[in-house]
């Protein structure tokens, strides 16, 4: 019967120190389960403020550019202005000393008839 017994306390024994390993071991791995959660959300955090750093920087350059783009439009719209206005002065130039030519053409052909 004491054999029994101390069969049974060993017994005992080992049940509540299996439970009290294998409670411990699930806190442990519950623990160890938050803490890769922290992780991870931390960083998924990190790549979003870096992803939201690079659109913040792609969407500087594309503004950058387009006002750079439209600054040289409008000059090279402004200079075609310019050289447009020059050419029509100078086709007026021509247009009125041609027709001065022709006036002056015209009068010595009256005057010798």
């Amino acid at each position: 019967m004491k054999t029994l017994l101390k069969t049974l306390f060993v017994a005992a024994a080992v049940s509540f120190a299996t439970a009290s390993c294998t409670e411990q071991g699930q806190q442990n791995a519950d623990a160890a389960a938050e803490n890769a959660g922290d992780a991870a959300a931390a960083e998924a955090n990190n790549a979003a403020n870096a992803t939201d750093d690079a659109l913040e920087n792609t969407g500087q350059a594309i503004e950058k550019t387009a006002d750079a783009a439209a600054a040289n439009t409008e000059a090279a719209a402004d200079k075609a202005a310019a050289e447009t206005k020059m050419a029509a002065d100078k086709a007026a130039n021509k247009m009125d000393a041609a027709a001065g030519d022709a006036k002056a053409e015209m009068n010595a052909a009256t005057r010798t008839n």
